[in-house]
């Protein structure tokens, strides 16, 4: 239900622009397609990291695969001793090389040549089993096998995967930290896009507000001036013309209110107040200013609710709320005004079965100039300012309000929260203990 400061239905607004955001489908598309770029640069980095991560184990492997061949040929060379040499004598069809050598008359044991090629080559091991296809065998044993131990390949591969993710977390973290930052700078343009467009529509409904006040007492002083009136038909005229003069002085009260909070110079005064006989005459007094028995007024008020807050102040929040209800329901209305008290609060709930208001409007109708934007409330005037000064005013009371409605059709109920306080002990004082 939007805010207004008006207490009177005085006609449609002759407002056809929607007060919706234009959040159109090509923003959104530009929003999307900048995400999935951003998420298809990350996949491509990390797809480049694994790729070179595993050409780089693939290295190492073959760096170790050349030491287990090393190994091997250090211990040929142990188990068979040769030399080259090349024969000086001609022989028939050109100089031959000679091959000569001698076999060792003592090998060493297979647990010596194990230890010295474990020695230097730690990464190599001999095993009685082959455990990769191309591990190859000793030279005189059919049944040792020289093989890359696992603790390197495992510690190269964990090496590897520890690097994939902490390159995933990096690329993770500064996506994220793009995407946080495009979305922000979204929102704040979108907001800064719905606050203007709020104040276009503020703009447009005050001039409207002030217009038709000043067009009513003109039209009513032009009848004073021109006609002759009886004495009866003055006093209707004054009262008319006293009653546009209270709209437009409202009206005025509720953007120097509004000034006065975004200044922080809007002062609140508060005393101990009895609540129920309070709200009992308040509520009367507006169901009689909105025409008698108009507003369908049931009162649940439970006695005894005290609280410390500023009359004035207060009265325009529920002044407001009670002028909703009359402006956004048909005939026969149905209001009710309750108050209870609950530990140390004071609980004021006014609720209606009016037009209602969408859930996804609910968290935006107490923003300054807000208004729900669709034809039924457009049709009804206001300046999208009262729910908003209900906040500031509750607020600066340390209380709450709240709004909450099932839909469209179901009505609406607004709940306020207020420090509740013992009754004084002596009548009339300034001064209250916190209950």
């Amino acid at each position: 239900m939007p805010s207004d400061g008006t207490l009177r239905h005085t006609g449609r607004l002759p407002m056809a622009a929607s007060n919706r955001l234009p959040r159109t489908s090509g923003q959104r598309l530009i929003y999307l397609a900048v995400a999935a770029l951003l998420f298809i640069q990350v996949g491509w980095w990390l797809s480049i990291q694994i790729r070179e991560s595993r050409r780089l184990e693939e290295a190492q492997i073959e760096t170790l695969k050349a030491a287990r061949a090393e190994a091997w040929q250090m211990d040929s060379f142990l188990v068979l001793p040769f030399y080259y040499q090349q024969d000086v004598a001609p022989r028939p069809g050109g100089r031959g090389v000679v091959i000569q050598g001698t076999l060792p008359t003592k090998l060493p044991s297979l647990a010596e040549r194990k230890a010295a090629i474990e020695a230097r080559y730690p990464q190599v091991a001999v095993v009685p089993a082959p455990v990769a296809p191309d591990d190859p065998h000793l030279v005189d044993h059919l049944d040792a096998y020289l093989t890359l131990r696992m603790e390197p390949l495992r510690q190269m591969e964990q090496e590897r995967r520890l690097a994939l993710w902490r390159a995933a977390g990096e690329a993770i973290v500064l996506a994220a930290a793009i995407l946080g930052g495009f979305t922000f700078i979204y929102r704040k343009l979108t907001e800064e896009m719905d606050l203007k467009l709020r104040q276009r529509n503020f703009t447009a409904s005050v001039t409207h507000e002030l217009k038709t006040p000043i067009a009513s007492l003109r039209v009513w002083m032009e009848t004073l001036f021109d006609r002759e009136l009886s004495a009866d038909q003055r006093m209707k005229i004054r009262t008319r013309m006293d009653q546009d003069l209270e709209r437009l002085a409202e009206l005025v009260n509720n953007l120097l209110d509004v000034a006065r909070s975004e200044s922080g110079s809007m002062e609140i005064r508060p005393e101990p107040l009895e609540l129920g006989p309070w709200l009992r005459s308040m509520a009367e007094a507006m169901d009689q200013r909105l025409g008698p028995g108009s507003l369908g007024l049931r009162l649940n008020l439970a006695p005894g609710v005290w609280t410390f807050a500023d009359p004035k102040a207060l009265a325009m929040v529920v002044e407001n709320l009670l002028s909703n209800a009359y402006k956004y329901a048909e005939d026969p209305r149905f209001t009710t005004l309750t108050l209870d008290g609950h530990r140390d609060e004071a609980i004021i709930v006014v609720s209606d079965h009016g037009a209602g208001i969408p859930a996804k409007e609910l968290p935006r109708l107490f923003q300054r100039f807000y208004r729900v934007g669709d034809e039924m409330t457009r049709a009804v005037p206001g300046t999208g300012l009262g729910l908003f000064l209900a906040r500031e005013i509750i607020q600066r009371h340390g209380g709450e309000i709240r709004a909450a409605s099932r839909g469209r059709g179901f009505g609406a109920a607004f709940t306020i929260r207020l420090g509740r306080i013992a009754a004084p002990a002596i009548s009339g004082t300034h001064e209250a203990r916190r209950a």
